[in-house]
């Protein structure tokens, strides 16, 4: 139910609660007057009759026994009882009936009156109200002669007014009026006012699903104080602190961008570069001993410098166009000769190092350039060398497993290993086991393993080293 409707219902049912609340309160106070109405009239009667009474007995010029009663009223009571509008009855003490009026109706008068109304007539000196029979009370009260003696019992029988129905219907036919007009009045005015009341908070709504960080965004404008009031204040103050935490955000982006970029192109062009002196210091002492195969060592090496170079150029080019890796042609690329390009480098630099080729011996193909995927195998296995470095007998393991449609390169060490924890960061930027990297060759290996359309995974085991699996699908 949307908030628009439920201040309608709300209105209206206030409305018809008051309505409902005026009707009972108006019938409850009609009821009371006519019961008030009804006691006091009553009252009033039988005081006149018990007055008719007692002046008849006393105009009377002897004191009046019990026997003369049914002589002296038999008359006189029935002119009484249509002056007054009243049945009336007359009792000797003991309460047998002597003369009576006309009691018809059902709950009429009594023939003998019972014991207990008697005990109370005994003990009373007023009037006794016997219980009500239907719309009728009948009363009673000792008659006396003018020493004071009680001569009988007079009894009278009222008929109650009944409520008249009509009349609250009338009252009620004067007052659904105005109370049809207040539901309508109330729905109109709840219509308007919650209308506008749901119209802000949508204008609200419509301009926080407008709000885009880094996007100028106008404040709201609302001249009323009240609670939208509060409301739209909150999302303007709240609007200025958001383009001001959107600027510096973007500016440490902005930062943090230019800084990842350097630390990138310095890890890129590390690794070329450390073969590359490794072999140059080897080439020194050999050199410095006057090795007979110096001219072929050199000859090595000069074409690993030129390879190495080209990379480190595929490199720069790479981070000048800001775009990506570059591997818009690809061809078919002979992983096995690749890697044996990778390794020689630092296998001539960590003689310590035990390795060990499985699956070598074919030649694979998969759809890649010569320089990304030489930085691949570079930055595999330098992490592999620099896990098995502090181990007494190193050993780095290249495995290779050819089918017809993948192919899965598998560089493994028996270094130190990846924490468990800590595998599913291997591949962020920055993350980083070594004392002085930079964390990013990893980054990077996996953004060209992707762009080729393949997928690198790594298991690890703190106890027996790490393994990185490089899967290509061949097209």
């Amino acid at each position: 139910m949307g908030f628009q409707t439920r201040i309608l219902l709300s209105m209206l049912l206030v409305i018809v609660l008051s309505l409902t609340g005026t009707m009972f309160v108006a019938w409850k106070f009609a009821s009371s007057q006519e019961e008030l109405y009804n006691a006091q009239r009553l009252t009033r009667k039988e005081s006149a009759v018990q007055r008719s009474l007692e002046y008849t007995l006393n105009r009377l010029p002897y004191a009046v026994t019990t026997k003369e009663i049914p002589r002296i009223f038999s008359d006189r009571i029935c002119e009484l009882a249509d002056i007054h509008g009243m049945d009336i009855a007359l009792y000797d003490p003991e309460g047998s009936m002597m003369t009576q009026s006309s009691f018809q109706e059902e709950g009429g008068g009594m023939i003998q009156l019972d014991s207990s109304l008697l005990s109370s007539l005994y003990l009373s000196v007023d009037r006794v109200k016997d219980r009500d029979y239907g719309p009728f009370v009948n009363v009673y009260w000792n008659v006396e002669n003018d020493r004071g003696n009680a001569i009988g019992i007079a009894g009278v029988r009222y008929q109650n007014r009944t409520f008249e129905e009509g009349d609250f219907k009338a009252f009620w036919s004067q007052l659904a009026p105005l109370y049809v007009v207040l539901l309508i009045g109330s729905a109109l005015i709840a219509a308007v006012l919650s209308s506008g009341l749901v119209k802000n908070l949508r204008m609200i709504r419509d301009r926080m699903r407008e709000l885009e960080p880094g996007s100028e965004q106008t404040p709201i404008e609302y001249d009323r104080q009240d609670a939208i009031g509060e409301v739209v204040t909150e999302y303007n103050a709240l609007l200025k602190q958001l383009r001001v935490a959107v600027q510096a955000l973007a500016k440490r982006e902005r930062e943090g961008a230019w800084r990842m970029m350097a630390m990138q192109v310095a890890h890129e062009i590390k690794n070329p570069l450390t073969p590359i002196k490794l072999g140059v210091q080897q080439l020194q002492r050999a050199w410095s001993d006057g090795r007979p195969d110096f001219e072929g060592r050199l000859k090595r090496h000069c074409e690993v410098v030129v390879q190495q170079i080209d990379v480190l150029a595929e490199i720069a080019q790479d981070f000048s166009s800001l775009a990506a890796i570059g591997l818009d042609e690809l061809e078919p690329v002979d992983v096995c000769a690749i890697m044996e390009e990778s390794v020689a480098m630092y296998r001539s630099a960590n003689a310590e190092i035990t390795w060990r080729f499985i699956g070598f011996n074919e030649k694979h193909e998969v759809q890649a350039t010569h320089s990304h995927l030489l930085r691949v195998f570079n930055n595999l296995i330098s992490n592999a060398v620099d896990a098995v470095k502090e181990n007494t007998e190193p050993l780095i393991v290249l495995s290779l497993k050819g089918g017809d449609s993948d192919l899965e390169i598998e560089v493994r060490d028996n270094g130190e290993g990846i924490a468990v924890d800590q595998l599913e960061k291997v591949f962020e930027p920055r993350f980083t086991s070594k004392s002085g990297g930079t964390g990013l060759g990893l980054t990077i290996t996996k953004s060209i393993v992707d762009q080729l359309g393949g997928k690198i995974s790594v298991a690890a085991d703190c106890s027996d080293g790490a393994s990185f699996r490089v899967l290509f699908t061949r097209k």
